[in-house]
């Protein structure tokens, strides 16, 4: 294997003297793995004063990430990324590798070693955790790697889900056996990890194994009160592995597989209509972390309200709106970002929507889809991915396959749907033109009936301002009628 040195990089510019290269980084170049982000990690004596002082070289902000674990971040500027620096008491690299999570990240190279891109002859290896990066592995460095730090139980799921490096026995049974220390760590903390893992191509299989570690139940308690939930005879499984599933369809329909494997999935090439994209996951942008998020949850409201028939037959009447409330609730407890938030509870509180758009056995309408697309903005798409991958986790492939056709071209309508266009204003009339039109006085009348111009423009039934008038005035003499009935009618 070779090794490449830092070039002229940050790291090039700082004093190497009692300096270490640890952690991630020196795993990934270990291991062969290229990174596009200068994110790393520096162990030095007197760590205050170093990062300081690195921090003016760099002209870089710092910020102090930790006083229990004495950590420093500098924020680069050009291209990104950080470096953080740990104290290291009296210099002692070998008492720091020994209380580091992993064997794989339990090797430090000096910094002096790093600039001239001698990592081979300069690895200090106390754990050997170059034969494990050989059998892809972690390893614990020690039995209370867990207690002396939970978040590294997420952080072992993190680089599973990232780079494929799989827990051994023994990591697998301390998470078994200290998941509910995870509740010891800051919601901060947690989602630094837990972003990483929901934005990885491995989701699906990094929810397995939170699941198999009970980590998931800490991390979503709603997700628990889903396992046994029942909902025969239209689903094939309980709340709880419903919503894994989902996600699972979710990854296999939204990936950017490569075109040989889709062309051989059959699921794929029904939707081809729908994407006109080449990398669906790409395309997303900032909706495919709330999407996924929201396909793990978007059932919590059910356990709440499932009522059964006398036949047996299950409802959950209410249960996305509540599922909606539930979720934002939990993820501001965890600390979530607000508009992060706000989109997730979005998705699930409509998720049910676009099976809903349309009569049983008729396309959707124009009006129908315009006052979809009014009430979900750019969330119109994801929410018919929700719609997809929920619809292949309740029914199952081989039982929808033949209906497939259907469901795909019902979705390419709804996200391919566009409004009849009457010019670049966003209004054929507005407030002020409704109200010389009809003598009516500021009020949420003018805006309804401005809504109702905008849907007629949208479906083609009325294209000028003449048309857009006439109704205004018909809409204002409606109103009028409805507000003198309600005078006129007995109180009781």
């Amino acid at each position: 294997m070779t090794t490449t040195s830092e070039g002229s990089g940050p790291l090039q510019q700082l004093d190497p003297e009692g300096a270490w290269l640890v952690g991630g980084a020196v795993r990934d170049q270990l291991a062969g793995v290229e990174s596009g982000r200068e994110d790393r990690d520096l162990a030095v004596a007197n760590g205050d004063e170093w990062s300081r002082a690195a921090a003016e070289r760099l002209g870089a902000p710092r910020i102090r990430l930790s006083e229990q674990f004495e950590v420093w971040r500098i924020l680069l500027l050009s291209g990104g990324g950080q470096i953080d620096i740990w104290n290291l008491p009296d210099g002692d690299i070998e008492r720091d590798l020994a209380r580091r999570d992993f064997t794989v990240n339990a090797m430090a190279v000096p910094l002096a070693a790093v600039q001239r891109g001698a990592y081979e002859e300069s690895v200090i290896d106390l754990f050997d955790g170059r034969a494990d990066i050989a059998q892809r592995q972690l390893r614990l460095v020690s039995a209370d790697s867990f207690v002396d730090d939970p978040i590294r139980m997420l952080r072992a799921v993190r680089l599973e889900a990232e780079g494929g490096w799989r827990p051994d026995a023994a990591v697998r049974a301390s998470m078994q056996q200290h998941h509910a220390l995870l509740h010891q760590t800051r919601p901060e903390r947690q989602w630094m990890e837990l972003s990483r893992v929901f934005r990885s191509d491995r989701l699906s299989w990094a929810l397995r194994r939170m699941e198999q570690s009970s980590l998931l139940d800490e991390i979503f308690p709603e997700m628990t009160a889903c396992r046994g939930v029942e909902q025969r005879p239209v689903h094939r499984r309980d709340v709880f592995w419903h919503q894994i599933d989902a996600v699972r369809w979710l990854e296999r329909l939204t990936s950017d597989a490569s075109p040989r494997a889709r062309r051989a999935d059959a699921l794929w090439q029904a939707l081809q209509p729908m994407l006109g994209v080449e990398h669906v996951s790409h395309a997303l942008g900032e909706w495919r972390l709330p999407l996924r998020l929201a396909t793990l949850l978007h059932d919590i409201g059910k356990p709440t309200t499932r009522t059964v028939d006398a036949d047996g037959s299950t409802h959950f009447f209410g249960h996305s709106e509540l599922g909606g409330e539930l979720a934002e609730h939990r993820l501001r407890e965890m600390r979530l970002p607000s508009r992060l938030i706000e989109q997730v509870s979005l998705l699930i509180t409509h998720h049910l929507r676009p099976g809903q758009v349309h009569a049983p056995g008729r396309p959707p309408t124009d009006r129908a889809l315009h006052r979809f697309h009014r009430a979900l903005g750019d969330a119109a798409t994801p929410l018919c991915w929700l719609f997809l991958a929920d619809s292949l986790a309740t029914a199952g492939a081989p039982a929808l396959l033949p209906r497939w056709s259907g469901y795909a071209a019902h979705v390419a309508r709804i996200v391919g749907w566009e409004p009849k266009r009457h010019g670049a204003r966003p209004h054929l009339l507005d407030g002020r033109e409704i109200m010389a039109a009809t003598q009516l006085p500021p009020g949420p009348l003018v805006g309804r009936i401005r809504d109702q111009i905008d849907e007629a423009v949208a479906v083609g039934e009325i294209s000028t301002a003449a048309d857009a008038r006439e109704l205004a005035i018909r809409l204002s003499e409606q109103g009028r009628q409805l507000v003198e009935q309600a005078r006129e009618a007995p109180r009781t």
